[in-house]
């Protein structure tokens, strides 16, 4: 096991998102398996969520027998995404995670997702907002890069670092790899 803050996570392994699947009843299936420390939603659009659209909150939600549970949200206006990190935070959700690594075209056209590989000072600005928004621990899972010419991985993960992030997770993936092999 291990601990993100105050949140065990036993066993040690995750139910990465994946959108389209990992529901709530999806998500309690694999935890009454006992195969899952720590559940992640799909990622939920910070612009559906502070605009209360019916679909964000379909996503958002989940039943004490997920728990541990954590909420992926994406976009890329920092206000509204500490706003949405309030909002996870409120519905009771034990982790904010943040997606910085979602390769779909209709994320990365809104700004979000991968595409924030590409504007690191508009993606520190988003740690630090989010992080002085919310209490609760908060996670980033991002791509290696925008492609393979632009790998910069580590420098975003020590820069979550910096601003608070208290655990990351990276897909061996650039957003060119979209879902092909390597």
């Amino acid at each position: 096991m291990f601990n993100i803050r105050n949140v065990t996570i036993d066993p040690p392994l995750i139910l990465a998102p994946v959108a389209g699947h990992t529901d709530s009843l999806f998500r309690r299936l694999i935890k009454g398996l006992g195969g899952c420390g720590l559940v992640v939603s799909e990622l939920v659009s910070t612009e559906g969520m502070t605009r209360h659209q019916s679909r964000s909150a379909h996503l958002t939600r989940f039943d004490e027998a997920e728990r541990p549970v954590s909420i992926q949200i994406f976009g890329s206006n920092p206000a509204r995404m500490a706003e949405s990190a309030v909002m996870v935070e409120s519905i009771g959700a034990d982790i904010v995670d943040i997606n910085v690594g979602c390769p779909v075209k209709k994320v990365v056209k809104q700004g979000g997702g991968s595409n924030l590989l590409r504007d690191l000072p508009l993606l520190r600005q988003i740690f630090t907002v989010v992080r002085k928004a919310i209490t609760i621990p908060l996670t980033v899972k991002i791509r290696s890069g925008w492609d393979r010419n632009s790998i910069n991985a580590v420098e975003v993960l020590k820069m979550a670092e910096d601003c608070g992030v208290e655990a990351l997770a990276i897909h061996g993936r650039t957003r060119s790899d979209m879902f092909s092999g390597f």
